[in-house]
């Protein structure tokens, strides 16, 4: 009977040991930390101002080890663990272009959170970023053999800020007047270092409510030395005699025609180049520069945007390439020989999708009106964010061969600028397009996502970034 007592201590004693067994059976092939994933391949090419960490991804809820040095090309960096997803761990990067990098995790830098004995292994990962550009290509004089010498100030200025600083910019209301730029000082306690104007009401002034021979707006730029731009929504009558309404690729007046002598197509753009010619004399006169912006966003054939016959916004360009590029010397021959407006720097914009930029590249060459007839090529963006935008930036260099400056000549919301420098993207200044309520009352930011980042508080941050020039640093150029 007492041998019959003791069997069940002996089988409780059996079954701890099977247990014992167990766990150690158990914690013996349980799987290792293991990498699944990282978010910059070995040897991979980056953009440096998009690139902000390498995420590792684990097969654990991970914890970092304090003790062990996590370096980035030898400086020490300090990863985290990502709250979305606790299995990954986040190494921060702060990268240049054209630059060569190291991350070396020795064995141990993390854990399992559950089981710090299971560690993981040591990890070497080398990548670059990609090149910024190559200023030395950059032409160091304007295309106007005979230009004058407060442009080629303007132009010499523009060259030495570049790939270093860019210029703030905004878009006056289309009143003529410098009211936007007005807000930003009253926001921000600086003056934006160029302010842009627009010809679109050409067809009207001289009137009480639109004047373009008075310059006062942008004398007043110029003489607290602000750099002056000048664009033009060239408004023209659809048929014969309508009345002169619309730019729009919808209308049936026809760009073919009016590069045909002998038509009142011709007849009516040339008296308009003559009009405003007179304006642009009036500021030469005045010694004012114009960084000149016509003929924007002459997409021609290549439809980026779907919505518009042939792809184009504009009567300009819904022909195609080879007569925005007719239409663009002939306003060039007009204005510089004919008119003898020799403060001009010109401004070809051209359109950039977002990506497939090698599907489009062709076309854009094909509407550019050469490096004779250039000096600074222009990209309109409007996105709704504040992120580099480098596709676009090379694909704008691309199509001058990376001889001439780019500009972010009109956004909505303003990508930001340390990240831009960071991508190796140069703008030489952007221009904030002007945001009006229903009433007229100028506003800094609408409920539109292209426009809703331009708050109070980011105009604060662009206008006192080290990048960025606002116009009590600009010298006098006169």
């Amino acid at each position: 009977m007492k041998f019959l007592k003791n069997i069940p201590a002996l089988l409780l004693m059996a079954c701890a040991l099977v247990a014992c067994d167990d766990d150690d059976n158990k914690a013996m092939t349980q799987t290792p930390v293991t990498l699944r994933s990282q978010s910059i391949a070995e040897g991979a090419s980056v953009l440096a101002g998009t690139t902000t960490q390498l995420t590792l991804s684990y097969n654990y809820h991970m914890a970092v080890n304090d003790a062990v040095n996590v370096t980035v090309n030898g400086t020490t960096v300090t990863p985290s663990i990502d709250a979305a997803d606790v299995k990954n761990v986040i190494i921060p990067l702060s990268l240049t272009a054209g630059t060569d990098y190291t991350v070396s995790v020795p064995e141990g830098a993390f854990y399992n959170n559950d089981n710090a004995t299971m560690t993981s292994d040591a990890l070497t990962i080398t990548f670059s970023t990609e090149d910024g550009l190559d200023k030395s290509l950059i032409t160091t004089s304007l295309v106007n053999s005979n230009a004058t010498q407060q442009a080629r100030n303007v132009y010499d200025f523009l060259l030495e800020q570049y790939t270093a600083h860019t210029l703030s910019g905004v878009m006056a209301n289309v009143d003529n007047d410098n009211e936007f730029s007005d807000l930003i000082y009253t926001t921000t306690g600086k003056y934006p270092a160029l302010t842009g104007y627009d010809f679109i009401h050409l067809a009207y002034s001289p009137a009480n409510w639109i004047d373009y021979s008075d310059i006062t707006p942008a004398q007043t730029q110029w003489n607290n030395n602000g750099l002056v731009t000048y664009m033009w929504h060239w408004n023209t009558p659809t048929n014969e005699g309508d009345d002169i309404s619309t730019y729009s690729a919808n209308s049936d007046f026809d760009i073919e025609a009016a590069l045909t002598e002998g038509t009142w197509q011709h007849e009516f753009i040339m008296n308009d180049i003559a009009k405003v010619a007179g304006y642009l004399s009036q500021l030469q006169d005045a010694g004012i520069p114009v960084i000149w912006r016509p003929l924007h966003e002459a997409a021609g054939n290549y439809d980026l945007y779907g919505t518009m016959e042939e792809g184009a916004w504009f009567w300009w360009g819904k022909k195609g390439t080879e007569y925005t590029k007719q239409l663009w010397q002939l306003l060039y021959d007009q204005l510089v020989n004919v008119y003898g407006l020799n403060n001009l720097i010109w401004v070809w914009t051209v359109q950039v999708p977002a990506e497939n930029t090698a599907d489009y590249l062709d076309d854009a060459v094909a509407a550019y009106p050469g490096n004779d007839y250039v000096d600074i090529i222009g990209v309109d963006i409007y996105a709704d964010n504040i992120d580099s935008k480098k596709v676009q930036f090379d694909f704008a260099a691309a199509v001058g061969d990376g001889t001439k400056m780019v500009t972010l000549s009109e956004c909505g919301n303003v990508p930001n600028p340390a990240t831009c420098f960071l991508s190796g993207e140069a703008w030489s200044w952007f221009m904030v397009w002007y945001n009006t309520d229903e009433d007229g009352n100028l506003l800094l930011t609408v409920d539109d996502a292209n426009y809703s980042l331009n708050t109070a508080d980011y105009w604060n941050e662009l206008m006192n970034s080290e990048y960025v020039i606002t116009r009590d640093e600009m010298p006098d150029l006169k």
